[in-house]
């Protein structure tokens, strides 16, 4: 009698099952499940993928390392769209239009799903999965909320995009499902009608996005708000050592820090000892590289991520870059995974700030330099940074704990010329209050910093 077909929910809690045990793996193990699914997916892009057979075509007897492979950017991505599909029955024109007039959560031809990416970066993109993809990512979530103790019964808030078009929004409707007193929470809500609701519900875990953390634990220590979690989350941006700081202060409850995009799904999440991300190299390849997009040192700042994809057989991504800034870890994590982790994520490419250097030209400064000065603050509710031609410019949304607010600025200003005289950057800027700072629409994230129109 042939075997009856595996359910979904069998087949998700199988892949979660699975990335629970690779966690006990030595690292030998998971370095050699890795190469195997690189060998299997270069072989499938080759036989499968036109763009791909070209370019493995022009090595003859084929690359002999993943980085004799070229760099596959967001532009190159989207104009080769159709070549580096692996099913002749997909194009982007369909995928858009799918998109335009279905939306992602309608299945594309029966089979697949289609996402577009936040375009946090200025630049859009669209990812196609099939299936078993997609149930790989949902199992990788379960697998990260099974780390933080969230069980069936756990009560879970999560608070992310507005809209179905993020990821996010999907993460949180799934939460959801099996949780029918959580209420649908999105951070372009009003903070009191957040605060409303949770003080209603009561999490036990809350996951946000930093920027929005951040604000609620200025309410729980406003009394304002007044709920308990033990787990906090943090998904979607870059989370800084203050707002760490500030929820601990607010809830003593650890911030267990993610990390993932649309293109990759997880690429890793913080454990206890909230050191580091610990990478998914059963899933994926990452490199860490500097200008000329030559490998750094361990434990250097790389100016962006390579990323190849070992999951994906209907759009393959092969050493595909994200512009995000970060460093690899010096040393295994004391909890014993075998996963290395990133040991820092300094935000974005676009982040950086060219501004008036000291000693003449242009300085080219990381936006990050400038966050906990202005975090620090507790009057602070939100903040954006400008660089422009003459100096830097920073618009502010100040909260109620602002009780003089030309002082606030005053004293926000004061920390921020000091940071910018530290590094070597000419201390010129302008500040001012605004009533609110716009989220990306597409995502709910905050940009952080803006480009002169």
């Amino acid at each position: 009698m042939p075997k009856k077909p595996m359910s979904q929910r069998a087949r998700t809690l199988r892949f979660a099952a699975e990335f629970a045990e690779q966690e006990t793996w030595p690292r030998e193990r998971l370095l050699a499940l890795q190469r195997h699914r690189l060998r299997r997916m270069i072989a499938l892009a080759v036989t499968q993928s036109p763009y791909y057979r070209d370019v493995i075509g022009a090595f003859g007897d084929g690359p002999r390392r993943l980085r004799d492979f070229p760099i596959l950017n967001k532009s190159t991505l989207m104009a080769e769209f159709d070549r580096i599909l692996t099913d002749p029955q997909l194009n982007r024109a369909l995928v858009e239009q799918h998109l335009a007039e279905r939306g992602p959560t309608v299945e594309l031809l029966g089979k697949y799903h289609v996402f577009p990416t936040g375009g946090s970066t200025g630049a859009r993109a669209v990812m196609v999965y099939d299936r078993v993809t997609r149930l790989l990512g949902i199992a990788n979530t379960l697998h990260w909320l099974r780390g933080m103790g969230v069980g069936e019964d756990t009560k879970v808030a999560g608070i992310g995009a507005a809209t179905v078009n993020h990821v996010s929004n999907h993460v949180f409707r799934e939460l959801r499902k099996g949780r029918p007193d959580a209420p649908p929470l999105d951070v372009t809500m009003p903070v009191a009608q957040l605060v409303e609701a949770l003080n209603v519900y009561q999490p036990e875990v809350l996951i946000a996005y930093p920027s929005l953390l951040r604000e609620l634990a200025l309410e729980q220590l406003a009394g304002r708000l007044a709920i308990a979690p033990r787990r906090c989350s943090s998904v979607s941006e870059t989370l800084s050592p203050e707002v760490r700081r500030l929820a601990f202060e607010a809830w003593e409850a650890p911030v267990i820090d993610s990390y993932a995009t649309t293109e990759t799904g997880m690429i890793g999440s913080e454990c206890d000892e909230t050191d580091g991300i610990h990478i998914m190299e059963d899933l994926m390849i990452v490199e860490i590289v500097g200008e000329g997009y030559r490998p750094v040192p361990i434990g250097t700042v790389g100016e962006r991520m390579l990323v190849t994809t070992l999951f994906n057989p209907v759009l393959p991504l092969i050493r595909y870059e994200i512009s995000d800034r970060v460093a690899l870890a010096t040393k295994p994590c004391p909890c014993g995974r075998p996963h290395w982790r990133l040991a820092s994520i300094q935000g974005r490419r676009e982040e950086m700030l060219d501004l008036p250097a000291k000693d003449g030209g242009l300085g080219h400064y990381p936006a990050v330099r400038f966050r906990d000065p202005l975090l620090l603050n507790p009057g602070l509710r939100q903040y954006q940074i400008e660089a422009r031609p003459q100096g830097l410019h920073v618009r502010v949304v100040l909260g109620p704990e602002a009780a003089d607010p030309p002082r606030t600025l005053e004293s926000l200003r004061r920390a921020i010329e000091d940071e910018l005289d530290k590094v070597g950057a000419v201390p010129v800027m302008t500040i001012e209050a605004v009533d609110r700072i716009e989220r990306i629409a597409s995502s709910g994230k905050a940009r952080l910093v803006t480009r002169p129109r």
